[in-house]
């Protein structure tokens, strides 16, 4: 069990009673060569699993000539807001083993010697340029991630990425005051972002921005093979295409083959995912399994609160309760907090009522997204999250009244 539970920390399975290989588990059952073996899970570990803040932690620890020990990361990691296991950074020296494996930590010098060659080959960026990504405040960091999955459009308005990026990141909030200055123009003026400027005068929006050359070998390139090689999307273009031109192929029911269909639906689930700021684990169902009609996978939050989540989506109509019941049992198995359903058509009002009871129930969040919703690209998408959330926040609260009203009668 305890070998279980370290593959399920690390993202390797999913499950409780019934247990599945993600994505990334059978990428490395795959893997030919010892080598390449750690290396592959390395990169995982350093992009997904806080292992880059760990190699700035160390790399910041060695600039400022203090001794690196497993208990003075664990400190610079707490000043991140990244536990580790405590004072005594317990989870500590397994990762830092496994990225050694990998050849980020040089073995034998002292155990913390970094090889940025290593680092930059996995990543895709050297120790300087990360060490320049970690001096980015919190703000400015969600704001350019947010710019990394935004699609829409190549030169968005800055408002639009500044909403995407509250969704994707909860616990930042921008003040529209200083957004401008303190932003997305310390962003331009440091290379991430060129700034075309909406009005002159005094009062003037943000802008439109376009991502440099510097962000998209740095950042986006990075970003997006760490989720093609998560995901082994067979259109890797869909991740770069509007969320509103995937949605009108799998509604191309005369034109577009069932193939065709299903790759582009499959691109709608990662890009939503990527859009609420969730980490994708593995497939259930996918577009070739079911003509193009249905896909389904299972994707986490690793910010507060941490939700599994299990995304159903279909290329029609959402209308009866057997689906929602169906979801309902696999999340019992899974362990899901939250059911995302996504519909390329409409969600009708008998699945609905039947989620409602579900939530009065248990303590599942059911949401929805509906093709309106996915047509309104990441405005649309967010839009409708916040919808949803109001919905599952008013249907508890109700049944939290019921219950008060129960245990004082």
């Amino acid at each position: 069990m305890n070998a279980f539970l370290a593959m399920r920390s690390y993202g390797l399975v999913i499950g409780d009673k019934e247990y599945a290989l993600t994505a990334l588990g059978e990428d490395l059952l795959k893997t030919q060569g010892e080598q390449a073996f750690h290396e592959r899970l390395g990169q995982h570990i350093l992009l997904n699993l806080h292992g880059l803040q760990v190699v700035e932690a160390v790399h910041s620890l060695q600039s400022r000539g203090v001794k690196v020990k497993v208990e003075t990361v664990a400190q610079e990691l707490s000043t991140l807001g990244i536990g580790s296991g405590g004072d005594s950074g317990e989870d500590i020296n397994p990762l830092r083993l496994l990225l050694e494996r990998a050849g980020v930590f040089i073995a034998g010098k002292g155990q913390w010697m970094i090889d940025s060659a290593v680092v930059k080959k996995l990543t895709g960026a050297s120790t300087v340029e990360i060490s320049e990504i970690a001096d980015l405040s919190k703000q400015q960091q969600a704001f350019l991630r947010a710019l990394a999955t935004y699609t829409d459009e190549e030169s968005p308005m800055a408002s639009k990425v500044r909403s995407l990026a509250e969704g994707q990141t909860p616990d930042v909030r921008f003040d529209t005051k200083t957004f401008a200055e303190r932003v997305v123009r310390s962003l331009a003026d440091a290379g991430w972002i060129e700034l075309e400027k909406a009005t002159g005068g005094r009062g003037a929006k943000s802008g439109r921005v376009t991502p440099t050359e510097k962000f998209r070998e740095i950042i986006s390139e990075p970003l997006m093979n760490t989720v093609l090689e998560q995901t082994h999307l067979l259109d890797p273009a869909s991740l770069r295409r509007p969320l509103r031109d995937l949605l009108t192929v799998v509604n191309d029911v005369k034109n577009a083959t069932n193939h065709t269909r299903g790759l582009a639906l499959e691109g709608v689930c990662v890009q939503v995912i990527r859009m609420i700021g969730a980490r994708f684990l593995g497939w259930r169902l996918r577009g070739d399994q079911t003509a193009g009609a249905e896909v389904d996978l299972v994707a986490e939050t690793s910010n507060n609160p941490y939700l599994l989540i299990q995304l159903q989506s279909k290329a029609s109509a959402i209308n009866g309760r057997e689906i929602i019941d169906r979801e309902v049992g696999v999340a019992q198995s899974l362990k899901s907090n939250v059911i995302l359903f996504v519909s390329a058509k409409n969600v009708g009002e008998a699945a609905r009522r039947a989620a409602a009871v579900y939530m009065q129930e248990t303590s599942l969040a059911v949401l929805f997204l509906n093709g309106t919703d996915l047509s309104g690209g990441a405005a649309g998408v967010a839009a409708g999250i916040e919808r949803e959330w109001d919905h599952v926040r008013l249907i508890k609260a109700e049944r939290g009244q019921e219950r008060t009203r129960a245990m004082t009668e």
